[in-house]
């Protein structure tokens, strides 16, 4: 009992440090340009980016960018999330179908996503398409691998079962091998959740005409670092939620097959 409250102490005094510095950063971040100390060219004030913030969702620029970006992301997600757990499912119960492709995949996923970029927006344009595949690309492989090493650690002695019980391959993928992988497969969809904003971001500040990453390219040629900071926070966030949520659809399907 009494080392519970001590590590219930200790985490507050670190929590509360942790507050004191965030507060400390910023007061000075505050100080330093509203001073002149630093120009607010290369910086900006906590006061200026809330202010700017208020100032882009209440005249609706933000809202308009903000949807173009969460389409893209979800749309090209959704594709790689389906591509990389189908075909990571079958490799694991085709073996022959990944030793064919398996060397495809990794030729694909060794290209750098930067240089294919230019390649995507002749043959896609700037819009929601080129995106899109970009995102795949970006999310795909790392579902994929993370499905394929998740399936094959399911126990033989289960594949055993199934066949002694006469189950069809689909049986067997959704009752033994998809259950088996969930942990791996999921780890993969977390990392990808993460990298697939970054990667339409990236993309948008490149070629386009709408999104988070084109506002954010027009705020830096404008010089509005205010702008820059408060969306680059916003992407951040996102970003998080973004991995929370794909956290939070893992607890709900794992308790579902354990009570089962």
């Amino acid at each position: 009992m009494a080392a519970n409250k001590k590590h219930g102490k200790s985490f507050t005094v670190i929590n509360a440090l942790q507050l004191a510095t965030l507060l400390a950063l910023l007061g000075y971040m505050e100080f330093t340009v509203d001073t002149g100390r630093v120009s607010k060219v290369f910086l900006a004030s906590p006061t200026s980016i809330v202010r700017e913030a208020v100032k882009i969702i209440g005249n609706g620029l933000l809202l308009k960018h903000f949807w173009v970006t969460i389409g893209e992301v979800l749309t090209g997600y959704s594709i790689a999330a389906v591509i990389g757990i189908g075909v990571g499912l079958l490799w694991a119960l085709f073996p022959k179908f990944e030793s064919f492709l398996n060397v495809f995949c990794s030729a694909i996923m060794a290209v750098p996503k930067v240089a294919v970029l230019p390649l995507l927006i002749l043959w896609f344009g700037i819009g929601f398409k080129s995106k899109v595949v970009l995102i795949v690309l970006f999310s795909v492989f790392q579902i994929l691998y993370n499905t394929i090493t998740g399936a094959k650690q399911c126990k033989s002695e289960y594949l055993q079962v199934s066949r002694v019980f006469n189950a069809s391959k689909l049986q067997t993928i959704f009752s033994v091998v998809l259950p088996a992988s969930l942990p791996s497969m999921f780890n993969g969809l977390r990392i990808s959740a993460a990298t697939a904003l970054t990667g339409v971001v990236f993309s948008e500040m490149q070629a386009a005409k709408a999104g988070l990453g084109f506002l954010l390219l027009e705020s830096q040629q404008l010089l509005n670092t205010s702008r820059m900071f408060f969306l680059i926070i916003l992407v951040t966030v996102i970003s998080v939620l973004f991995v929370k949520l794909i956290s939070f659809i893992e607890y709900i399907l794992c308790h579902k097959w354990a009570r089962v």
